[in-house]
């Protein structure tokens, strides 16, 4: 008997709201429905879980008939989250976290490794990576301390070289000092159009670098975001039209989401809604326009003590495994 099938059994239907959702819902639907979320595609998904496409749609089906609301919208491109598919994919990558972790703590003894981390972060770490990362590694690390400090890059490298911190996270992409410092790229982040709801670029089938360059252009200033777009621009030989630069990532959502102009970021820190509510919309362009990598960096003189290399390990695998920085985001190998 299928769950859609269960779930309007006698003793389910005397249920209502949070109950009714806690009695029928199942580990398979909310593993299968967090895939179609990071992924945008149902065969994508099915890839991902390893099981059919249609198994897939039917734990989507069933968990939508449970929730009781629409949490998906379809595209010819694929699926996207609705408001409410946004809120349950925060509490259903809870509950996978929160599964993972009794099974680690099942698996591997973690009360006798003991010490203390010096971490220096970039600001885009700290606003849109840093959180969940460091909520894991404290359930499953206990014992170990970790101080956090958030500096320029230019700073995390120099205080890496002179012994100031013993770890950085950071965008790795803009290192300087390769030949002092080790670096391990832990995800690598698509950059893609960020545009208002009913913007005319959503109706091309294609969008390219040259079309954005027509249109007003919010500049980030924050990680050496427009040293950044400026490289990739004039590899093109364009320029964008930037009517604003700030260093708020709310900011630039709020005068795109008011239609004062589009941006290029990455998926790490695209959401899909202002402060005040109104959608923005995503799509990939046309041109050689490289990721945002974020990675871990260590002195290269220095033997990292067993806490710092325990942090390290860490993150390799919560990077790989998908469960931070997200699906899209592709991990990739030491550099």
């Amino acid at each position: 008997m299928n769950k859609l099938e269960i779930g309007s059994a006698p003793e389910l239907q005397s249920l209502h709201g949070p109950h009714r959702f806690m009695a029928s819902v199942t580990f398979r639907q909310i593993r299968y429905f967090v895939a179609v979320a990071e992924t945008g595609k149902i065969s994508a998904a099915a890839s991902m879980v390893g099981i059919s496409p249609s198994a897939v749609t039917e734990a989507v089906a069933e968990l939508t008939a449970v929730s009781g609301m629409k949490l998906f919208d379809r595209h010819p491109r694929g699926l996207t989250l609705t408001y409410e598919g946004h809120r349950l994919l925060a509490h259903c990558r809870n509950i996978l976290s929160a599964v993972e972790s009794a099974g680690y703590a099942m698996t591997r003894p973690t009360h006798d490794i003991s010490g203390s981390i010096q971490l220096a972060v970039t600001i885009t770490i700290s606003g849109y990576f840093l959180a969940p990362l460091l909520a894991h590694f404290r359930q499953r690390f206990p014992a170990i301390e970790v101080s956090i400090q958030e500096v320029k890059r230019s700073d995390i490298e120099a205080g890496l070289v002179s012994g100031k911190y013993e770890l950085g996270l950071m965008l790795v992409s803009n290192l300087s000092k390769h030949a002092d410092l080790v670096s391990h790229t832990l995800v690598r982040s698509m950059r893609r159009l960020w545009l208002p709801s009913k913007h005319p670029l959503l109706n091309a089938e294609i969008i390219t670098l040259d079309d954005v360059a027509r249109q007003p252009y919010i500049q980030l200033l924050i990680d050496d975001a427009e040293t950044s777009t400026h490289s990739y621009w004039k590899a093109h030989q364009l320029e964008p039209n930037i009517v604003v630069r700030t260093e708020s990532v709310e900011a630039v959502r709020g005068l795109i989401a008011f239609r004062n102009g589009v941006t290029i970021l990455s998926d790490t820190m695209y959401r899909p809604w202002s402060l005040e509510g109104d959608r923005i919309e995503v799509r990939e362009v046309a041109a050689n326009i490289p990721t945002m990598n974020i990675g871990i960096a260590w002195p290269r003189a220095k033997n990292l003590n067993l806490a710092a290399r325990t942090f390290v390990e860490f993150c390799r695998i919560e990077c790989e495994s998908g469960r931070i920085g997200g699906r899209r985001n592709m991990p990739i190998e030491r550099e």
